[in-house]
């Protein structure tokens, strides 16, 4: 399967340890929730 260019940098840091909320955001149709299917 296709990984999107961010996967390993998101995956990284949704493991680092949680002091604040993280926010995916970014343009119309660049695979942000492809990306987070990925991840989960």
């Amino acid at each position: 399967m296709f990984q999107r260019p961010y996967y390993q940098v998101l995956k990284s840091r949704l493991e680092a340890p949680r002091d604040f909320i993280k926010v995916l955001s970014g343009p119309r149709q660049m695979g942000k929730t492809t990306l987070v299917d990925q991840i989960f």
